[in-house]
């Protein structure tokens, strides 16, 4: 929880369903799904609350040094993005170290989150916050930024269907020049998310492509950016194109008609 002026307990919100009672009662306030799928319940299958969409602003997709992509998947879940988002959550992405110990920040390889700010304050974090420009990420350093038709990551597209064109800054600085990277555009899926395009890169180059959309297929869009020459520690169903090492995630569009 960021920016109440309380703390929620076990005995006031025993239940997401009481978490989120709470939280509406807060307005200003904002959480995240964490560690979605460590621990039993995924938040009640991520049911749907109306009320507090706009409040729940973050969705974990690296925590520690785990990709959730394709957590649980092997004892028959679904993909913790795929679930949240096709439930009609609007999260951001992010990611976190979950440090328990003193050497917080200094484990290169655990998660960590990127936000796109207006100037460094605390309403400018909450604004971007709640904007949802933020980006997930276990690299230390890197620079994602994007758009799709001109509107950055958290946004609403409105289309219905037709060509989206995708800008994606990808940089993080001399000790990768020249990196090979891949990015994959995800989309809904039943289990896990629908790969409809994956196009090569390399660090420091901002992409420019392009890629039909339709609403009908669903209302998300995220781009997942990945090292093809490493293997994903918890890999999906064989022969996915996401089961190479996750780098980034940046935050969905959703497509509005």
């Amino acid at each position: 929880m960021w920016n109440t002026s309380d703390f929620a307990d076990l005995l006031r919100a025993g239940s997401p369903g009481s978490l989120y009672n709470w939280l509406t009662g807060r307005p200003g306030g904002l959480a995240s799904f964490n560690h979605p799928g460590r621990e039993l319940g995924r938040f009640n299958n991520f049911s749907f609350s109306a009320s507090a969409r706009n409040q729940l602003v973050g969705l974990e997709m690296f925590n520690r040094t785990d990709d959730y992509l394709f957590e649980g998947l092997s004892s028959g879940l679904t993909s913790p993005l795929v679930a949240c988002l096709n439930a009609g959550w609007r999260p951001g992405l992010t990611g976190v170290t979950d440090e328990h110990g003193t050497t917080w920040g200094f484990h290169e390889g655990k998660g960590r989150s990127g936000l796109w700010v207006t100037e460094n304050t605390r309403a400018a974090v909450f604004e971007a916050m709640a904007a949802r420009r933020s980006f997930a990420t276990r690299v230390s350093g890197l620079r994602v930024d994007a758009t799709a038709n001109g509107v950055r990551m958290g946004g609403v597209l409105n289309v219905t269907s037709g060509d989206v064109r995708f800008l994606l800054d990808l940089d993080r600085g001399p000790v990768w020049d020249g990196k090979p990277l891949r990015i994959q555009v995800l989309r809904p899926g039943t289990s896990v998310p629908t790969v409809v395009d994956v196009i090569d890169t390399v660090n420091g180059r901002v992409t420019d492509f392009t890629v039909p959309l339709n609403v009908a297929d669903g209302d998300w869009v995220v781009l997942r950016i990945s090292d093809p020459s490493l293997p994903n520690g918890t890999p999906g169903p064989a022969g996915h194109p996401c089961n190479d090492f996750g780098v980034a995630y940046t935050s969905p569009w959703w497509l509005r008609p």
